[in-house]
């Protein structure tokens, strides 16, 4: 199973190699996820995706509560169904 840390890392090198795929990732990720890594981003997850510039830095904060491990599987492909974080549902 591939950590976040690593999802995030192969998604950069990838953007960073590939001028169509960095267009797609910054479009359309859930798109490019799917691409990539041949699942579906949940419509129910929000992916975003920002391209910083000499005027703009983006911080990200960690979620008070982080991503669970099963979580985590679930977005990365490891999962039959598709993903749903917790507290989501209908």
């Amino acid at each position: 199973m591939k950590t976040e840390s690593q999802i995030r890392n192969e998604l950069l090198s990838k953007a960073s190699a590939d001028d169509e795929f960095r267009s797609l990732l910054l479009a359309n990720p859930a798109q490019a996820v799917k691409e990539c890594y041949g699942v579906d981003v949940s419509s129910h997850f929000a992916l975003n995706v920002y391209e910083e510039t000499e005027t703009e830095f983006h911080l990200v904060l960690p979620n008070e509560s982080p991503i669970s491990e099963e979580d985590l599987v679930a977005i990365s492909g490891g999962a039959q169904q598709p993903y749903m974080p917790d507290g989501v549902g209908f």
